[in-house]
């Protein structure tokens, strides 16, 4: 899926999107099964993130996402801490 798909996505499905537990998220994270994505600010994310996370601005989503992304098949858990 190309990532204006993933954004529409997101879009329609909005408050439908399924939520993952921490030890859901961290056994998916153990068995690779998802990737992680913080869309923090660099700064943000050279301070604080969470381990195995992949720093993908959301102002770079568009323009990085096809070179950041290991796995486009691989379902994605984004998470942000607050303002980006």
């Amino acid at each position: 899926m190309c990532l204006s798909g993933i954004i529409r996505s997101v879009a329609t499905l909005g408050p439908h999107l399924p939520a993952i537990s921490r030890d859901e998220l961290m056994g998916e994270l153990r068995r690779r099964r998802i990737t992680l994505v913080d869309v923090l600010s660099p700064e943000s994310f050279s301070s604080t993130h969470l381990p195995g996370a992949i720093n993908l601005p959301v102002a770079d989503l568009a323009g990085r996402a096809g070179a950041v992304l290991p796995d486009r098949r691989t379902p994605i858990v984004v998470y942000c801490g607050g303002p980006t």
